[in-house]
């Protein structure tokens, strides 16, 4: 009976043995377990971590040579593993992206670094996307950059007596005047769009080809577009007839064509570079005040361009004698410019090249100011821009041209008292250094030109699953 009780006993402690064993079995699986997946977690993290720390990478190297002036592309380096690649808009606000770096003269605003970075580990595919975008000031190539209206007259102008006005410009209107009227007659043609900010249109006697705007009142001619002004000199059946377009009454607050303010500009020689990098070459003018061929060969910098002050040895102005021809690009500061009889500028071969007159404003205040020693522009009996030459006048006198003129290129003046008799005037922008003719914005430095700038981050973000 013993011998039977001590068997069970024995038999009850082997089962409690074995009942340990499965537990401690379980538990040792568990943790095994546990514990391989807890390495694989941590090797997982470990391979994320290290990702977006190159992804970041990435972004930083482009962030350091963009500030640095230089943009490549695409960057990439093998530790931290990245490849970085960058992208441009020409917008502050859309989301279209053009891939590579702007070149220049491209008016880039913002670009993008897209880094995909990738972990140093054995786990595979493991990737970070991430995209961050900044400001951006594209570089301005070095060169005078067009800019501007075809005609600016701050304070009106008369056209007369079969004038041919070709000054239709894509995006701006091609007349603009600030603070007048503009008036013309018999069968003077305007083939451009004409904006009168604070005045009145009279094209009683003349067609424009284009639209039309006035702050005042209209008095129709024709005008081919649209025409908007504060009143119109016809009723609804001489409108239809006279309009091409649709006809809007002007009153406050009614969207027209913004005109800049006058710009201000004074003799500044050093703001005169060209498309090479290379300045204008500074030439006095001789004691006659006279442009003509032994000035200029004189003034000649091997075809490279040139300026010709006037200012303080012509008190008076200069004139020009007969057919003047420009061996290069040349810049002439004058106080008053008066041209009679049979005056024709033209380049010396097929080459093209630039010519300015300017007569500078003195005043810094945004208006056209004309003080003595300083007056008007002149060209009267046959004055000629030949098509080898585009021409620009700046002026805060008045510009006057009668009997005959042909003109290629641009006028910014206070306003135009004459402009008649057979007269033809074709737009050729050239602009001035350092100056947005379209805004009224200035550069300092004139036309030697900026190097693109990376501005700050606006955004950095994952785009991993995108």
């Amino acid at each position: 009976m013993k011998h039977n009780v001590a068997s069970t006993e024995r038999g009850s402690a082997l089962m409690a043995v074995i009942g340990v064993m499965g537990v401690m079995m379980v538990i040792t699986l568990t943790l095994t377990t546990s514990t391989l997946y807890s390495l694989d977690f941590t090797r997982s993290t470990r391979a994320s971590v290290q990702s977006v720390a190159a992804a970041e990478s990435g972004v930083s190297a482009a962030q350091l040579s963009l500030t640095q002036g230089a943009c490549q592309p695409t960057y990439s380096r093998s530790s931290p593993q990245f490849t970085a690649n960058v992208s441009y808009s020409l917008s502050r606000v859309d989301n279209v992206w053009l891939n590579g770096c702007p070149a220049t003269g491209v008016a880039a605003l913002r670009l993008r670094v897209e880094s995909t970075g990738s972990s140093m580990t054995a786990l595979a595919g493991e990737e970070t996307r991430v995209e961050a975008i900044f400001e951006y000031d594209a570089a301005v190539p070095p060169g005078v950059r067009p800019s501007g209206a075809a005609m600016y007259l701050y304070g009106g102008v008369v056209f007369m007596n079969n004038a041919d006005l070709l000054v239709a410009e894509s995006g701006r209107a091609a007349i603009q005047v600030k603070n007048g009227n503009v008036s013309c007659s018999n069968n003077t043609v305007i083939e451009g769009d004409v904006v009168v900010s604070a005045g009145n249109l009279n094209i009683s006697g003349c067609a424009i080809e284009g639209n039309a705007w006035a702050s005042g009142a209209a008095t129709l001619g024709v005008v081919t577009g649209n025409l908007t002004a504060a009143s119109v000199n016809l009723n609804a059946a001489g409108r239809a007839s006279r309009i091409g377009g649709v006809y809007t009454s002007y009153t406050a607050g009614t969207p027209i064509p913004t005109v800049p303010a006058w710009v201000d500009v004074n003799y500044a020689p050093g703001d005169w570079v060209d498309a090479n990098g290379v300045p204008y070459k500074v030439t006095p003018i001789g004691l006659s005040c006279t442009i003509d061929a032994s000035m200029l060969a004189a003034a000649a910098n091997g075809g490279k361009p040139i300026i010709i002050n006037a200012l303080a040895l012509c008190p008076l102005g200069v004139t020009a004698v007969g057919t003047v021809k420009l061996t290069a690009d040349v810049v002439i500061f004058a106080n008053r410019f008066t041209f009679i009889n049979n005056v024709q500028f033209q380049s010396s071969t097929a080459a093209r090249h630039k010519l300015w007159f300017i007569t500078p404003d003195l005043v810094a205040d945004h208006l056209p100011t004309c003080g003595a020693p300083q007056g008007d522009f002149w060209m009267k009996n046959s004055f000629t821009i030949a098509a080898t030459i585009d021409a620009m006048t700046y002026t805060p006198c008045r510009f006057n041209a009668v009997n005959t003129f042909e003109w290629r290129g641009q006028l910014y003046a206070n306003g135009a008292n004459d402009f008649k008799n057979n007269t033809r005037f074709e737009s050729a922008p050239l602009g001035l250094p350092g100056i947005d003719l379209d805004t009224g914005a200035t550069t300092v430095g004139g036309s030697a030109g900026t190097v693109a700038e990376l501005g700050n981050m606006t955004s950095m973000r994952d785009v991993s699953n995108e």
